[in-house]
Order: structure tokens, then sequence, then C-alpha cells
């Protein structure tokens, strides 16, 4: 009996250490984040050195998905304010890095599942108009094939990319001058990834 207990010891003290059972070592791979460095603006377009984090990146033959999550208005009491994560589809297949584009981007659902979040003001302060589901509309899904040449026209913050209406989201340069800088910076991201 006193030989069989030395042995279970000894079992319990093998598998301890060498991590057995334990998911320690998973959780923290896990957890490591690619950070992505990106000019965040303040209200006024004060402009500063933000980072975001992405969450995961999911690659395929033809794009690849990204979810980013990024601190986008600064302006709320840190109780009230959440962060932006935003479900982004990068095309691979251009025949250049300026002409990949955005095959789909979201902050809500896709799919039936919950991929993103919209972590600004709901509605946008001052906007009783600015919902997220009319900038969803009237700014988010018009990003779809904007390319990365577009962003890198971007002018910075209160400008909008070719294409999307400013009079439509006037008033919300906070919000679509973040994202654009995100989706400016995770394209130059993409672009050394995927276009080298």
């Amino acid at each position: 009996m006193k030989r069989l207990l030395t042995v279970f010891l000894a079992l319990l003290i093998v598998i301890a250490t060498t991590g057995c059972g334990s998911t320690t070592e998973a959780t923290e791979e896990r957890q490591t984040y690619t950070r992505l460095p990106f000019t965040h603006y303040a209200s006024g377009g004060m402009p500063e050195d933000y980072t975001a984090d992405i969450l995961f990146e999911r690659s395929n033959s033809t794009f690849t998905a990204y979810q980013v999550a990024f601190m986008s208005c600064t302006c709320r009491d840190p109780s009230v304010n959440y962060s932006s994560v935003m479900y982004v589809e990068l095309l691979n297949t251009k025949d250049t890095a300026d002409e990949a584009t955005i095959r789909d981007i979201t902050f809500g659902s896709k799919d039936g599942y919950t991929v993103g979040l919209w972590g600004d003001s709901d509605p946008v302060f001052g906007q009783p108009d600015y919902t997220k589901e009319y900038l969803d509309e009237h700014f988010v899904r018009q990003l779809i094939k904007k390319s990365k040449a577009d962003f890198d026209a971007w002018e910075g913050y209160g400008k909008q990319i070719e294409g999307i209406d400013a009079d439509a989201v006037t008033g919300a340069s906070v919000s679509t001058g973040n994202i654009t800088s995100v989706l400016q910076a995770l394209f130059a991201y993409h672009a050394d990834k995927y276009y080298q």
C-alpha cells in the first residue's frame, strides 16, 4: 500500500510540474493580441497616439477577417465608456495592396452572431437622429468596396473618404474620424502582411 501511495504521489507531482491539465499556457497564448497603432481624435480633432487591438485575424484565399477593438469616444465618464469592436473583412486577391478593398464591415451581427460592438455614443452627442443604426446606414455600410488607396488619401479629422456623403454624417466627426483612422492603420498592416 505504501508503494502504491508513493507511485500515486509521484504521478501527481509529474502532472503538476508538466502542466498536464493546465490551461495557463493556452490561455496566455490566446490573450496576446496584435497591437495596432493609430491616430485617435478627441472632440475638436486633437490627434493623439493610441493603440487598437486585433482580437482575431483569420485568413483564407479570398479575404482576411479581423475583429478590432479600439477606444473612440474619450469624452464620457469611464463607467459608461466602452471600446468599439469592429468586424471587417479585407480582400487578399487584388493585384496590389492599394487595390485591396473592404469586403464586409459591421459593429453588430453577422450571420446570426454578434461580432462587433458600437462603443460610441448612441445617439451621437448633440445629434439625436445620429443613432448607431443611422451611422451604420450612412457611414459604415458605405465603406464596403472602399480601397486602401481611398483610406490613404483621407485628409484626416473632419473629412470623409471619397464617396461618403459628408452632409449625412456631419456632427459625427469623432466617431467617423476614429473608425476611418483605425481602418487606415489596419489596411497598412494588411498590406505589409498579405501583399509582400
